[in-house]
């Protein structure tokens, strides 16, 4: 079998490696790399933190993330391993002296020798500049091929997003910042581009003249758990609209350029985000908020915070002309799944047969990988019944060379392969959408419903789609 790997030794710098990111997410993810073996004989894992800790209490924190993760299949082996490789230094993001001393520390873990580089920030925004800017200073110091992995949120709104990107710039190149949201990691979202450009069937019936809606859903049965500091500032809009579902839409509905290259892929995203318009009566929003909420810990009393949002808009370009989008996302909700449904049109002779079921495409993220096609059949001699023929592949990575969301986007910055990161234009133009869009609930002063813990959220987001003569489609049912 052969293995995409990282052949030359490197560093991967960890900002944040005492934080719950680090644990639940990268510390597994650079396991499955070192168990598959994707890593060369020199390389080191340096944590950088402002909590003071000794190298055996990071490998510890590396060990229980590990754990907690793969539990008994943990492979002892792999894991001692990769946690040989784990070091630690103690300092501040915003001082130089500590970025000069961390850089000596790593040229001696290294022997001296040349390595690459990379620097993942998982710290909130806030500190992204000060790391940035020290990091920069010490660039020839950690070795010239320097990458920088920022993981989402990308500022707040539109200005801080384009403050950080021209803030950014001034220190390094675009082909050396990563900017990552793990959604695009996922196995199956990674396929939709390729079925697309390998299926022609499957293009010619992505057109807006065939489709009669959208649908995007994001439903969580938890709630914000220990993200209530972070949570409190963002809501469920800027958290899961403006990047992950977004990008997901982009995927399906953008045009297709004629090679996929990451410059064309990324072209055609903003020229598809930047015709997004949202609907009226007021906003084609409906905002709720469980009642669980305001009692979390760290939540401020009267918290008009969103954890629910069902959404209504347009793309205004010729090929999808009144198609309508619907994207919808909360949590502590009655279930976990999310699921794309795109829904087509029935022939003009079937448009008042409500026996008949539409055609639909569904693309299931969670907790299932897979595709569906829904076509409609008519059975029985004597009296006539109509059923709905399924057709489903999954689109799940299977065998040993899978990886988790983390480790396949990390493995691609160290090869310098973009395809699956996001650029500055792309995020600016998404939040220039959703700016716009929250603006506009201000305005109008869009109320935040209170909803049931684990229910299915306010009732009016059926009124929202059922206004179009819709439903939302649930394809367990």
């Amino acid at each position: 079998m052969f293995l995409t790997k990282i052949k030359t030794p490197f560093s991967f710098i960890i900002f944040g490696a005492s934080g719950d990111l680090a644990r639940l997410k990268l510390f597994p993810a650079l396991y499955e790399l070192a168990f598959q073996r994707r890593f060369p004989e020199e390389y080191v894992v340096l944590g950088f933190g402002r909590t003071p800790m000794s190298d055996q209490e990071f490998r510890k924190r590396v060990s229980e993330g590990v754990h907690g993760k793969f539990g008994k299949k943990t492979d002892a082996k792999a894991l001692n391993s990769l946690l040989g490789h784990c070091f630690f230094f103690h300092g501040q993001y915003d001082e130089q002296g500590d970025y000069e001393k961390m850089a000596r520390r790593l040229a001696d873990l290294h022997n001296g020798k040349k390595a690459e580089c990379a620097a993942y920030f998982g710290v909130p925004p806030p500190v992204f500049k000060p790391i940035i800017e020290r990091l920069a200073g010490v660039r020839f110091a950690l070795g010239e091929k320097l990458k920088i992995i920022l993981e989402k949120p990308f500022g707040e709104n539109e200005a801080s997003a384009v403050d950080l990107f021209h803030f950014t710039s001034r220190f390094f190149k675009s082909e050396d910042v990563f900017l990552l949201d793990h959604y695009l990691g996922k196995s199956s979202v990674q396929s939709i581009l390729p079925l697309r450009y390998n299926n022609a069937i499957l293009n010619m019936l992505l057109k807006g003249n065939v489709i009669s809606n959208i649908q995007i859903n994001a439903l969580e049965d938890v709630g914000i758990g220990k993200r209530i500091g972070y949570f409190e500032s963002v809501g469920i809009i800027k958290d899961m609209i403006q990047s992950h579902l977004m990008q997901i839409l982009a995927l399906f509905a953008m045009s297709l350029p004629v090679k996929p290259d990451t410059a064309s892929v990324r072209r055609e995203k903003v020229n598809l985000f930047s015709a997004l318009r949202y609907g009226d009566k007021p906003c084609g929003i409906v905002l709720g908020q469980y009642k669980s909420y305001k009692r979390e810990e760290g939540v401020a009393k009267g918290s008009k915070t969103t954890t629910f949002a069902a959404v209504r808009f347009n793309i205004d370009l010729l090929d999808w002309y009144q198609v309508p989008v619907y994207i919808r996302t909360g949590k502590r909700l009655n279930r976990h799944h999310t699921y794309v449904t795109v829904e087509f049109k029935k022939p003009a002779f079937q448009q008042t047969d409500k026996k008949i079921e539409s055609n639909k495409l569904i693309i299931e993220l969670f907790p299932e990988e897979k595709i569906q096609i829904r076509l409609v059949n008519e059975e029985g001699k004597l009296v006539t019944k109509i059923r709905e023929v399924i057709s489903a592949e999954s689109l799940a990575c299977t065998g040993d060379d899978c990886l988790p969301e983390h480790g396949r986007l990390i493995l691609d910055a160290f090869l310098g392969n973009p395809s699956h990161f996001l650029s500055f234009e792309e995020i600016i133009a998404c939040w220039r959408f959703v700016d716009s869009l929250m603006a506009c609930t201000t305005k109008h002063g869009v109320p935040v419903v209170s909803y049931a813990d684990g229910g299915e959220g306010p009732a009016d987001q059926h009124r929202l789609i059922r206004q179009d003569g819709f439903e939302w489609h649930d394809p367990s049912k």
